[in-house]
């Protein structure tokens, strides 16, 4: 009987504890389903985000070395909407089950299905003042070793600054100067009529200016001067209207994703240097792309390849005169020879008082035409000293009185070469300025490129961020906010 009993308790308390531990049991099977589901939509969303930054362009990387997201995917029509059709078909294949399915049964451990999804904000090219283009160009630019370069670039515009090369000073001396000289014609003018009617004979007259042929070559097109009439130079043009600087150009939501290398956006000098890198210019082709001088372009903005040299031309001709013009007239000896001339002359004109006025004509004609041989030089690759001295100043005053210089510019010297001159003048240019034209240079090079006419960089982005519900065959439903980027 007691045998009996036992048996009998032993069978309740099996039961019973058999009751606790599949109610255990049970519970840790819904935990871990509910965790997995958790892991699960993370890593799903991870995936499918990364597969998204996965698609960037890949003629923006190969020519830029940039990672963005082109939204149209290759249409003429970008949109969020794409990007989001991209990111639901990547977790919906993450979420199917995949492989021999036994018994027909296809629900798998987590049962998850998206309910919703979001594009909750994008960061675009042209976002913040092209906040985006400015920080992947400090990350690539940021291997280089640009030490050496910025040090010397720092001195050559405090250099600028210093002397003043683009204050417009050197210009409005020359203008005072001139109303001066037409005084001294007047005059001239005057006493010759005097004597004529008194019935003598004289040479009296305004015309003898031994600058006035200097000052006619001044108003001819800059690169004529430079380089001749018959020159051969890119002819290549576009029309300014269709880009992103002429344009009202799309923008993202303003997202400000993480950057787990706090990359900071490129200072002047390093994105100058990209620039330089990657744009082609008059002296340096470093691609095939829509127009020959795209430095030139970014400097100037003008529709045409012929219209941004002569641009530049004329830019560095002003910025040679007033240099050349700072050295001439602190050097006595150059001072003293259009001195002598202009008394000569002056005597003859029976206006002595001028000749002050006369000798200045001279000096700055002398100055000018050293900065068109200054500028032959520096367009046929040479360098020229930023301040001469009577060693490298390299025409005489027979140049001046015959308005002519040498046929061609040297290919060698000392100083400042042509992309040194780029350099100082992409780092005085305004910032915004610069951004939004190395963004035309590379929408209209992509654009050159198999399948991207309709290439936009407006739309493309290098950050999104989504929200999504997910929701569980077995009751659950979880919202979830992610933010990704390029890191």
């Amino acid at each position: 009987m007691k045998e009996k009993e036992a048996a009998g308790y032993l069978t309740v308390y099996l039961a019973m504890s058999l009751t606790v531990i599949l109610s255990l049991f049970f519970t840790l099977i819904e935990g871990a389903r509910m965790n997995a589901i958790r892991m699960q939509i993370e890593l799903v969303s991870d995936a499918a985000m990364n597969s998204v930054l996965g698609e960037f362009h890949r003629e923006m990387h190969k020519q830029y070395d940039m990672f963005f997201v082109d939204e149209s995917y290759g249409t003429d029509s970008p949109s969020d909407q794409r990007v989001k059709e991209h990111l639901e078909k990547y977790i919906c294949e993450n979420y199917s089950q995949g492989g021999y399915i036994p018994f027909g049964y296809t629900r798998t451990f987590t049962g998850l299905q998206t309910d919703s999804l979001e594009i909750t904000g994008t960061r675009c090219a042209a976002d913040n003042d092209a906040d985006a283009i400015r920080q992947q160009v400090y990350a690539y630019m940021s291997a280089d070793q640009l030490g050496k370069i910025t040090a010397q670039v720092l001195s050559d515009v405090d250099k600028f600054n210093g002397l003043g090369l683009e204050s417009g000073e050197w210009q409005n001396r020359k203008a005072e100067n001139d109303n001066r000289m037409e005084e001294m014609n007047e005059k001239a003018d005057k006493k010759k009529t005097e004597i004529e009617d008194a019935g003598g004979d004289s040479n009296v007259g305004g015309d003898s200016n031994p600058a006035k042929k200097v000052d006619a070559l001044r108003t001819t097109l800059a690169l004529d001067q430079v380089l001749g009439t018959g020159r051969s130079i890119s002819d290549t043009e576009i029309d300014t209207g269709e880009c992103l600087s002429h344009r009202d150009f799309h923008t993202g939501t303003g997202l400000e994703p993480d950057n787990t290398h706090d990359y900071d956006r490129a200072d002047a000098v390093v994105f100058d240097e990209f620039i330089l890198e990657k744009c082609s210019n008059y002296k340096e082709e470093v691609k095939q792309g829509k127009l020959s001088y795209e430095v030139e372009y970014i400097l100037f903005g003008d529709g045409s390849d012929e219209a941004n040299l002569n641009s530049m031309a004329l830019r560095l001709l002003l910025v040679r005169e007033a240099a050349n013009c700072i050295y001439i007239f602190s050097d006595s000896g150059k001072c003293a020879e259009a001195e002598a001339v202009a008394l000569a002359i002056t005597t003859v004109l029976l206006v002595p008082e001028a000749a002050e006025a006369v000798k200045a004509a001279i000096l700055f004609a002398w100055a000018y035409i050293e900065s068109i041989q200054d500028v032959k030089t520096l367009f046929a690759g040479g360098k020229v000293p930023l301040m001469k001295n009577s060693s490298t100043w390299s025409t005489s005053l027979t140049n001046v009185l015959s308005s002519s210089v040498t046929a061609k510019g040297d290919t060698d010297g000392s100083g400042l070469s042509y992309k040194d001159y780029l350099r100082v003048f992409l780092f005085l240019e305004n910032g915004s300025q610069k951004n939004y034209r190395l963004m035309d240079v590379m929408e209209m090079d992509i654009r050159e490129t198999e399948c991207n006419e309709n290439f936009r960089i407006d739309w493309c982005m290098d950050a999104f961020g989504i929200s999504s519900v997910t929701s569980s065959s077995f009751g659950y439903s979880y919202p979830m906010k992610r933010e990704i980027s390029y890191n």
